[in-house]
């Protein structure tokens, strides 16, 4: 419930702030996670928030591909299918000016918990999620059932993919990212939002969280096969890639 009420308080600012605290990379990682998605049959965004990879995602899939967004806080769906909209109509104007259809897919949005999915058992092709891989599992004791649940709702050889921040191995560039997290961005994240709590849940979390290796770990402990993960920006962010 801390959660869900505190992201409905920072879902005016949510978009701005996450160009403005990554100085506009977490777009590019939000697209490479993209396409490391399977791009057919049924796509699920999940914890999806305001629909940043759902939007990347449908620019990429087939177009007989089911893609569906997932989230548990209203406010940041309200906010997703605004920006699908929106998109839409931008690019209608387009098709129209160009006479050229643009290859974007429907995309519709679920208002649920990732702890009790509602999907039957071997559903979901490829399961894709940006930066809230940590909200289900940083001092969650309901980690575990999270991970059960993406396990039991994804067919078999299914995909799991998330980009999710990570700690760089070099030390003086990991203790320079601390104090970035730890300081400036609740000081920025205040500042914009108007709720700083929010931004100082966001950089001990991610101060605390598992290295890139210790989440493959868990991973497999869980019955993930073929883990893997790629570090990207100094290691400060990594993509996770793994099946059923």
């Amino acid at each position: 419930m801390a959660l869900k009420l505190m992201f409905a308080k920072i879902v005016d600012k949510y978009d701005l702030l996450n160009h403005v605290l990554t100085f506009g990379r977490d777009v590019f990682w939000r697209r490479i996670a993209a396409e490391g998605c399977e791009c057919h049959g049924v796509i699920l965004d999940l914890c999806c928030g305001t629909g940043e990879l759902s939007l990347h995602l449908s620019k990429l899939v087939s177009p007989n591909t089911l893609l569906v967004g997932l989230d548990f806080t209203r406010a940041m769906l309200r906010r997703a299918v605004h920006r699908k909209t929106y998109s839409e109509k931008v690019n209608g104007n387009l098709i129209k000016r160009s006479w050229k259809r643009d290859n974007v897919q429907k995309i519709d949005f679920i208002l649920a918990d990732a702890a009790n999915l509602p999907f039957k058992n071997d559903c979901i092709n490829c399961i894709g999620m940006s930066f809230s891989f940590r909200n289900l599992i940083f001092r969650n004791p309901l980690a575990d059932t999270y991970l059960r649940e993406i396990l039991r709702v994804l067919r078999i050889g299914g995909r799991f993919v998330f980009v999710e921040t990570s700690q760089p191995r070099v030390y003086p560039l990991r203790m320079l990212l601390y104090f970035y997290l730890e300081k400036i961005v609740p000081l920025i994240g205040g500042l914009i939002s108007g709720y700083k709590p929010a931004y100082r849940y966001l950089g001990i979390s991610a101060v605390n969280f598992p290295s890139a290796e210790e989440v493959k770990e868990m991973l497999e402990k869980m019955g993930f096969q073929k883990v893997s993960f790629n570090h990207m920006t100094f290691g400060i962010v990594a993509i996770h890639l793994c099946r059923k």
